[in-house]
């Protein structure tokens, strides 16, 4: 297909082949994406041992930074080019993704050199002191990681623009590339050369080197509709706006950091009182496999956000409305199926989840079912308060977008976070993900309901104004 007839294809293609078409590419693509995290904690946790799958769970607020600002740059750029392309402004989505390059490459360096150098301090906030047996190996595996960092957002901020102009399936081409060759690489330098942990974070920044240039070759070799507008069309205003309009996702991820800082230092702390001495370095451990395998469905969801943010942005920039809503609740019907899968999985056989990254040890994974269990009673729901969050930013209304982003990972965990833990100790930690999961359900559900009626009445509208002319 043609990059025209691939825009086109966004407007009039029937729905549901359209969002499967981009969804599945984008899915692929998002959980090889996962699988640099995935395959590390898998292949460390059967050949490494508990201690160094605990190191890699310590990342989790860091991943929320690197999170943060790739979706700040995807779900944002891509929200502005895709409108653009809705509005048939060429000129302006080229500026798009002007901005969005140069914006990618100065967080992207600035990112990879605070994790480099701050490494130890860093570690040492996100749960794990120097006395702690998970403090060395992280340090070690930060360092080798940030340099990876770099290259890892831009791939996902050009993967993000090539998404944006309907060529899902280049993008999940180039996922796929890094991912593959990060599994191939673990194996080799784990398994075959004994580099252990350090061996994963080689593999991981390698895998992340190649992905990038990957997703460069595609605009360098003018695949794309979307071109270079040269420096000159580098603006700051430019880069607001992308940053406005994936706000509510980054926030998220900013939350998210917040949240797992909170979460590794409770979990620490209270596990150290109850269970002793290495309890804080079990409980972690343990979160670490049960925050990996909800990563694994959160990928799915934000495969098809990605993909469906596409379909309701250049529908609404072309004032479709009707067909605006047929893709924000099909989307939703197809998450909610995706999640309860998930879900039933965790809440049924969870230790047979925790056998496939550390089968010999089962004290871990006597734990690791209890936490999972209680703190993830309502993650069926997680695919509809993601793509809430995605349809208002999708449609440029980021305000919106953010206050339902900050309602699940601010306005309700935080302080159940800093409540529950002083009555209920180690579960209090546990439970605190449920309760802000089911108060924040309710709020985002009065908010999304009445966004999709004020699209009702846009469609009417539109009609009324058709049938006078």
């Amino acid at each position: 297909m043609e990059a025209g007839e691939r825009v086109n294809a966004l407007g009039t293609k029937k729905l549901f082949p359209l969002i499967v078409s981009m969804s599945i590419p984008a899915i692929c693509g998002n959980i090889t994406t996962a699988l640099y995290n995935v395959v590390d904690r898998l292949f460390v946790g059967q050949f490494v041992g508990r201690n160094a799958l605990g190191a890699i769970g310590l990342m989790f607020p860091l991943n929320n930074v690197t999170s943060a600002i790739t979706v700040l740059l995807t779900i944002g750029g891509g929200a502005l080019i895709s409108l653009s392309l809705g509005r048939k402004e060429k000129d302006k989505a080229d500026e798009a993704f002007t901005n969005i390059v140069s914006m990618g490459a100065i967080l992207a360096f600035i990112v990879t050199l605070f994790f480099f150098i701050f490494a130890s301090q860093l570690i040492s906030l996100c749960g794990a002191r120097e006395s702690s047996a998970l403090h060395n190996p992280a340090v070690d595996y930060l360092r080798i990681i940030a340099i990876g960092q770099f290259f890892q957002i831009m791939n996902l901020g050009l993967a993000g623009a090539i998404r944006a102009e309907g060529n899902v399936r280049y993008s999940m081409v180039v996922s796929m590339i890094g991912a593959l060759l990060n599994i191939g690489l673990d194996a080799l330098f784990i398994i075959v050369f004994n580099a252990g942990l350090q061996g994963a974070a080689a593999a991981t920044a390698l895998s992340q080197v190649v992905g990038a240039t990957v997703s460069a070759l595609y605009f360098t070799r003018k695949k794309s509709v979307l071109r270079w507008a040269g420096l000159k069309s580098v603006r700051f205003k430019k880069m607001l706006e992308i940053a406005g309009l994936g706000a509510a996702p980054a926030v998220f991820q900013g939350f998210g950091l917040v949240n797992n800082l909170i979460t590794n230092n409770s979990l620490m702390i209270y596990g150290n009182n109850e269970m002793g001495a290495g309890g804080g370095d079990l409980a972690i451990s343990a979160l670490s496999v049960v925050n990996t395998v909800e990563s694994i469905a959160l990928m799915v969801v934000l495969g098809m956000n990605n993909a469906i943010s596409t379909i309701i942005s250049y529908n609404y920039g072309a004032k479709q409305y009707k067909r605006t809503r047929n893709a924000a609740l099909i989307g939703q019907a197809i998450a909610f199926v995706i999640c309860t899968v998930v879900w039933l999985l965790m809440m049924i056989v969870p230790k047979t989840l925790f056998a496939i990254f550390s089968s010999g040890d089962a004290q871990l994974a006597e734990y690791g079912a209890m936490a999972m269990r209680k703190s993830k009673m309502f993650m069926l729901f997680l695919g509809f308060q993601t793509l809430a969050s995605m349809y208002f930013s999708a449609i440029g209304k980021p305000k919106v977008a953010t206050f339902i982003s900050i309602s699940r990972n601010g306005l309700f965990l935080i302080p159940a976070l800093l409540i529950l833990p002083r009555f209920l100790g180690l579960n209090g930690v546990l439970y605190s993900s449920s309760v802000s999961d089911f108060c924040s359900l309710i709020l985002v559900s009065t908010i999304y309901i009445n966004g999709i009626l004020q699209l009702n009445k846009k469609e009417k509208e539109e009609y009324s104004k058709g049938a006078v002319e």
